[in-house]
């Protein structure tokens, strides 16, 4: 496969000889008839990254010139246009490229898979919103039909209100325009015949060949093959309805954003847990939850151009399983996959797919690195923020009954005394609070709380005890250097008073443990 490098050193020697360019241009493909895996024709290569503008329109006015067609349709079908429109050359690359195009038939009515026209994609890119209007007009002298709509109905006027991005100068410029240009105003609601949305042909995981799964898997983990004894969280229906409302809009992603420990990851599992149970909406019935790591990814890429390979067959997969990704600490896509400047790293290839398909990423981030990474980049743009914050300690009670539920479900070992139990929780929770917390290695709750109760099991289990007594809980604070060392031994001391009061002072000798 002909990587970036090789295609940025082609560009580079293009030259106003034609035929000297279509040489060069066949040593590197072989044939102008070139194709990739994705049926992108050398013009859609030629954009699909950004190269030298004056040079590779040189290129692309030499492959023009001997016959290949402005009107080649690439995967989802779009024409080489809207390629270069979602790679983000300039308005006047845009422009040259529409004007030498339209000297060899170019479709100005050409729709995409998604029934966007060339205008329709220039006004969803992000990277035209001054220049939306000159590429209007262009196409409009050659014939354009403005009545066009996209699969949600939206003629123009109505996709550039949708995008809630163009100041109110540009949207009245525009609409002025548009109304001149129009027999009749389409509304959404008057959807030609001709026109049909798409439905999403979704996977359901149970159905995979162990093939199908290895596919899969071969990128990430698959979250849907997790069990669950339960509901992965307790009290967090406003950031879920959060989570489903984000994953139902067309232009935006979910980015889950809190402090290391407060459960942003749980969100995102509970989510598949409801997806198991049929207890989401129906756009959601049987996706498929795919865990991604960028560095996985990287990891074994072992020639130039192997990273963006695998992104694109990963893409691939995406669209071929109906899967929505799930990348935690997604603030590690930035510089992942590139070898200098030059390169495209996993966060531009991510902003690539996002602006034209259907893709759906679900990621996690701190507020520290939210601020770092997503402040000031074009991603933010593509992604709704949820926040999550610590549980209140009414709701962290109810989180650690549940945590202590679980693992007496999954190990069999329970409290024999109710009420002993209730008291151990009370002390957890004040102890977890914030002012009795190491900020040199801070962990939230609901993690720090578990981590404890974590650690009790674990002891309880090494012990091979029936039950879970007061002392499991005893060392496994004594283990704990996440807590101000004065206020772990106050609560050591409350759980000894509960140990004399209920006469369970356990002694452990490993010689003659307790069975």
């Amino acid at each position: 496969m002909v990587n970036i490098s090789d295609i940025n050193k082609l560009v580079s020697k293009m030259t106003e000889d034609t035929n000297d360019n279509i040489k060069k241009i066949k040593v590197l493909f072989g044939s102008i008839e070139y194709e990739d895996d994705n049926n992108q024709s050398l013009l859609h290569i030629l954009v699909d990254n950004k190269y030298d503008e004056d040079k590779c329109f040189l290129a692309i006015k030499s492959l023009l010139e001997i016959g290949l067609s402005p009107n080649l349709k690439a995967y989802w079908s779009y024409n080489f246009i809207q390629t270069a429109l979602y790679a983000g050359y300039s308005e006047d690359f845009i422009v040259k490229i529409i004007r030498e195009s339209l000297k060899y038939n170019l479709n100005v009515n050409h729709v995409d898979s998604d029934g966007d026209t060339i205008v329709h994609t220039a006004i969803y890119s992000d990277d035209y919103l001054d220049d939306v209007i000159n590429i209007y007009k262009l196409l409009l002298e050659n014939g354009f039909n403005s009545n066009k709509i996209d699969r949600c109905g939206r003629n123009l006027k109505e996709a550039m209100d949708f995008q809630k991005q163009y100041s109110k100068e540009q949207i009245e410029d525009f609409n002025k325009l548009f109304l001149e240009n129009t027999q009749s105003k389409i509304k959404s609601s008057n959807k030609p015949e001709n026109i049909k949305l798409k439905k999403c042909e979704n996977t359901n995981i149970k159905q995979l060949s162990d093939k199908e799964i290895l596919e899969l898997e071969k990128y990430g983990q698959i979250l849907n093959r997790k069990q669950y004894f339960s509901e992965p969280i307790i009290g967090r229906e406003m950031e879920l309805k959060n989570l489903f409302i984000t994953l139902a809009q067309e232009k935006k992603n979910p980015l889950i954003v809190g402090e290391s420990g407060v459960g942003k990851t749980a969100l995102v599992d509970e989510l598949v847990y409801r997806i198991q149970n049929e207890q989401v909406p129906n756009f959601l019935s049987n996706k498929i939850i795919l865990e991604v790591t960028p560095s996985e990814i990287v990891s074994g890429c072992s020639y130039v151009g192997q990273f963006e390979e695998n992104m694109i067959n990963l893409m691939k997969i995406c669209k071929k399983y109906d899967v929505i990704l799930f990348i935690d600490a997604i603030h590690t896509i930035y510089g992942v996959g590139t070898s200098n400047k030059k390169d495209n790293d996993m966060a531009a290839i991510l902003k690539h797919y996002l602006d034209r398909t259907s893709l759906k990423v679900i990621g996690t981030t701190t507020d520290k690195k939210y601020l770092e990474y997503f402040s000031n980049d074009a991603l933010k743009g593509r992604f709704e923020k949820i926040i999550i914050k610590e549980p209140t300690s009414e709701m962290l009670v109810q989180i650690i009954n549940k945590v202590i539920k679980d693992y007496d479900l999954k190990n069999g070992i329970t409290f024999k005394d109710e009420q002993i139990k209730d008291k151990i929780v009370n002390i957890i929770v004040e102890l977890t609070s914030k002012k009795h917390r190491d900020y040199q290695d801070i962990v939230n709750n609901p993690d720090l709380s578990i981590s404890i109760i974590d650690k009790a099991f674990a002891i309880a289990s090494v012990y091979d005890s029936e039950f879970i007594e007061t002392s499991h809980f005893i060392e496994s604070l004594e283990y704990c250097e996440l807590l101000s060392e004065f206020a772990k031994n106050q609560a050591i001391n409350k759980l000894r008073n509960i140990e004399e009061q209920t006469g369970k002072v356990l002694i452990i000798d490993f010689k003659n443990k307790r069975k």
